[in-house]
């Protein structure tokens, strides 16, 4: 696939910053601390303030803002290629729709037999 120099480091940011966060495993990914998927890290009670004080989870936050400058500049042969649900890619796997009752009922199976 041929990028841009733009789309090329956009991607490579988002690509980072998500092997940073561990949300794919790829090589060295044991090797990596453990980072949580959340805007804070931890809270801080300090005495004497009435309120906590959090600790803001940069690693975190750089793969949301990453995530979003590549989503937003990423190639449209890439968003239709992706596979869809609403499209039906997926098969009656992902089918909403009720199928018919395969098993017979005790109440049908009695009815017959008193005919």
């Amino acid at each position: 696939m041929d990028l841009t120099d733009e789309q090329q480091k956009a991607y490579d940011r988002f690509i980072k910053a998500r092997d940073k966060v561990g949300l794919v495993r790829t090589a060295g990914y044991m090797k990596r601390s453990w980072i949580r998927l959340a805007d804070v890290t931890s809270t801080v009670d300090i005495a004497g303030m009435n309120h906590p004080v959090f600790e803001v989870n940069d690693d975190w936050i750089e793969y949301k803002e990453a995530s979003l400058a590549w989503w937003a500049i990423e190639p449209e042969i890439r968003k239709a290629e992706r596979m869809s649900a609403i499209r039906g890619d997926y098969g009656v796997s992902d089918s909403w729709e009720e199928g018919c009752a395969r098993a017979r009922d005790t109440f049908s199976i009695i009815q017959k037999e008193d005919v």
